[in-house]
């Protein structure tokens, strides 16, 4: 198919760089002709000069894919436009990630100079969010692009379900990052490790009333009670996992030998409930929970006047009881947010041990040695991720 010969003329204003005239003679064009390439590669270009990549990008890369009838120049010149955009974008970041730098440098200097003590940058986290199956192509290429990654390693980098702890770093390069991420459309977002260490933890003891309004006995860092009360309305999520109850058990290897191995024993339950206006979570633990005081909770609901006075053997067992509280507490926030995919972030968490080690993970497991496992500061660390959590752009 020829192309339009009003085209030659908008060829003629760009090969004089007159964009204004180019841009006047391709409007016609677009609504007479707008499927021709021609046209659309000198729309593309105009995008370009504009400083719209994202809009310039899928039209060369149509072009492109043209097989009807692929024309060699409309074909060298797309490739060429998708060059020039990768060149600019690496340029633009790269300038990007080393005014980040040394802005963090800058703050770093000031902070001595003012007798700060260790002064430190800021420092965050890049988390990736799952990528939807149709969209894992384009988004590896991109992914690929923007780390430097050869095209499989950047498919297998990508997360398909859950949230993936993809780097830790400089708070202002971390940014760049995301937002070139998200300009590709690849769902992702940072937060400041400091704001997420900043995040107060309360570990509810037991629910001394729950009408009209819950009142609750609960355990801060330090190990000390108080009374919080709150409204359901204020729970704006609500954070679901598990953490491991590991033991050393006796064995025998492959030779018949005697050998002591750590196992897996049991699994603690947690909820944690957000209450982002107060700046805290409300944590729920199976372990650390009184069944024994306070509303009482069975399997066919509760009563607000019940209250435990003793066991006896007819009681429902300790599970029955957590699962009977946690519907209850589901009921009662029906529209907050649940992020209960913590498995799938703990396996990428678990290799970033400084980070976790800098967390008090305030989870009350009991075990032997009465130290807390990796697993309990990643499911600290997936709890106020959540809580930190700004509002993708991407949804």
């Amino acid at each position: 198919m020829s192309r339009p010969p009003e085209i030659d003329r908008v060829i003629e204003a760009f090969k004089n760089k007159d964009y204004r005239t180019a841009a006047r003679l391709l409007n016609p064009l677009l609504t007479s002709h707008p499927r021709d390439p021609w046209v659309q590669l000198y729309a593309a270009r105009l995008h370009e000069l504009a400083g719209r990549p994202t809009v310039a990008e899928p039209i060369y890369r149509e072009l492109l894919r043209n097989t009807t009838n692929p024309n060699p120049k409309i074909l060298a010149q797309a490739r060429q436009g998708l060059q020039r955009l990768e060149t600019a974008d690496r340029t633009q970041r790269q300038a990007a990630i080393t005014q980040a730098r040394a802005a963090a440098s800058q703050a770093v200097r000031q902070g001595t100079n003012q007798g700060d003590r260790l002064p430190k940058p800021a420092h965050g986290i890049l988390i990736l969010e799952p990528i939807a199956s149709d969209d894992r192509p384009e988004a590896a290429k991109q992914f690929a692009r923007i780390f430097d990654l050869d095209p499989y390693t950047a498919r297998m980098q990508l997360p398909s379900r859950d949230w993936r702890l993809y780097r830790t770093g400089l708070l202002g390069e971390l940014q760049v990052y995301a937002e070139a991420l998200q300009s590709h459309q690849i769902p992702c977002f940072c937060v400041d490790e400091k704001a997420v260490q900043a995040v107060k933890t309360f570990t509810i003891k037991h629910f001394q009333s729950v009408d009209p309004d819950p009142i609750v006995i609960c355990e801060n860092d330090r190990h000390q009670l108080g009374t919080l009360a709150f409204r359901w309305a204020e729970v704006s999520q609500r954070v679901l996992g598990a953490v491991p109850v590991v033991e050393s058990v006796i064995d025998l290897n492959a030779r018949g030998q005697i050998v002591r191995r750590d196992q897996t024993q049991d699994w603690v339950p947690l909820v944690d409930l957000h209450l982002p206006d107060r700046g805290c979570i409300l944590r729920l633990c199976e372990s650390a929970y009184q069944f024994d005081r306070g509303v009482a909770f069975a399997p066919m609901g509760f009563s607000p006047n019940s209250f435990v006075q003793e066991l006896d053997d007819g009681r429902p067992t300790r599970r029955t009881q957590w699962n009977a509280l946690v519907t209850f507490v589901a009921q009662q926030t029906p529209i907050a947010r649940v992020f209960d995919r913590f498995t799938g972030f703990a396996e990428t968490a678990l290799d970033y041990r400084e980070l976790l080690d800098r967390l008090n993970p305030q989870i009350p497991v009991p075990r032997r040695n009465a130290q807390p496992m990796r697993e309990d500061a990643a499911f600290a660390l997936y709890s106020r991720v959540s809580f930190c959590r700004p509002n993708s752009p991407i949804r």
